[in-house]
């Protein structure tokens, strides 16, 4: 059976996100239907796009993603529908798209109205265009019969981190802070060498430590950890790091690879 998630800044309080299942599951009859998250903040389609990249590459190939965090509703901004990663993904061209768009994907303009349902005004495109496109895709359409190719969907988001060779120094973005409190960056573990001790900075916070896991972090002191997402994270033990620490989503990270202590 076909394979659908669900994110949005929704919440679950009123009636939008059970519209939208009703809507998948009408015209899409046996669909399997996912939640990721209805709990972004209200218009973040960084957040969106972040939570999104950490999900999409755990469901089957060929799963439908629909993502509708848009604070552009009811405007011109264009939908788009694209494959990335062996998955289908459905959002508005605001730049939610952002982490998943890597130079395999291929981004089409939903210029579809004739699956368009019709509504009594313009404010719930979630039920009235994004799952009916999300439906058609369920029920086998290719992403070409939805409209042209694109290469200029907008993207959100800071810089990608660098890394200076010579000076041995990495720089990036605190990019989320998960229900822990955990800082989660942007940086590629990959970059730092596992045998050298990794200082990071992070506005008045100094970590000397890479940790393996929790239980070896020392209560009260600040380490990095490797995420689930294949990035750098700063964490405390049984604490939250974003509440001790006053570091924040879009801070800067500097990591100083083989400084000494």
């Amino acid at each position: 059976m076909p394979v659908c998630t669900l994110l949005t800044d929704f919440g679950q309080r009123d009636w939008y996100v059970a519209a939208m299942k009703g809507t998948l599951l009408r015209l899409a009859p046996g669909a399997v239907l996912v939640d990721i998250t209805h709990e972004i903040d209200p218009g973040d389609v960084v957040a969106a796009g972040l939570v999104l990249a950490g999900a999409a590459p755990a469901f089957p190939t060929g799963t439908v993603h629909v993502a509708v965090v848009d604070p552009g509703v009811g405007s011109s901004r264009r939908m788009l529908a694209a494959g990335a990663c062996g998955q289908l993904l459905v959002a508005p061209d605001n730049g939610l798209l952002t982490p998943l768009l890597g130079e395999d994907a291929l981004v089409h303009a939903v210029e579809r109205p004739d699956l368009h349902l019709d509504a009594p005004g313009r404010t719930f495109d979630g039920r009235d265009r994004f799952a009916p496109v999300a439906a058609a895709l369920l029920l086998g359409a290719s992403l070409e019969s939805l409209g042209p190719l694109v290469d200029d969907a907008l993207r959100a988001g800071a810089a990608p981190p660098t890394r200076d060779p010579q000076a041995r120094r990495i720089t990036g973005h605190v990019v989320h802070v998960d229900r822990y409190g955990t800082l989660i960056t942007d940086v590629p573990a990959a970059w730092l060498d596992g045998e050298r001790i990794a200082v990071a900075r992070v506005g008045a916070v100094v970590v000397h430590r890479l940790a393996t896991h929790y239980a070896a972090l020392e209560p009260g002191v600040p380490a990095l950890l490797v995420g689930s997402l294949g990035t750098l994270e700063l964490t405390l033990r049984d604490a939250s790091a974003a509440a001790a620490t006053g570091v924040a989503r879009g801070d800067v990270i500097t990591i100083d690879v083989g400084a000494s202590r």
